[in-house]
């Protein structure tokens, strides 16, 4: 994979990174929406991304997909104290369309560091949340 160089276009460099895992998929076993990835079920994943800090913090978002790659990344930016939504929607939208589902990684790149945390869902196809886990993504210094 090609590292692309972390820098806006106003020189602002993009010094924190997160990768979260997302599942965006429903396993139907015995139909095209077969997964050898995860058991039967319908699985959602939502990211939300807080800005903490005083000033605006400029963020960009892609995804990378085993076997497939990454993304061109989405850039975006954050007020102080505003927050941002991620969710399986919006990754269809920005990245798709995916016809089954999709999988990966969402990567995160700010200026400044931010609150990132996953939302994990999980319930039988056509039925109700089953499960449920909230999980604060790691930061880690890219520069």
């Amino acid at each position: 994979m090609n590292r692309e160089k972390s820098e806006t276009k106003e020189g602002a460099e993009y010094r924190f990174q997160y990768a979260a895992k997302f599942l965006c998929t429903t396993n139907i076993p015995g139909t095209s929406q077969t997964t050898t990835s995860v058991l039967p079920g319908v699985y959602q994943t939502g990211l939300n991304i807080h800005n903490p800090n005083d000033q605006t913090v400029r963020w960009r978002r892609k995804i990378s997909q085993p076997g497939l790659g990454f993304s061109k990344f989405i850039n975006d930016q954050l007020k102080s104290d505003e927050a941002a939504r991620v969710d399986c929607e919006q990754i269809q939208g920005d990245f798709g369309p995916f016809i089954h589902g999709v999988e990966g990684f969402l990567v995160i790149e700010s200026t400044q560091s931010l609150d990132v945390t996953a939302v994990y869902t999980a319930g039988k196809s056509g039925g109700e949340v089953e499960s449920i886990a909230v999980e604060q993504i790691r930061e880690r210094k890219i520069r």
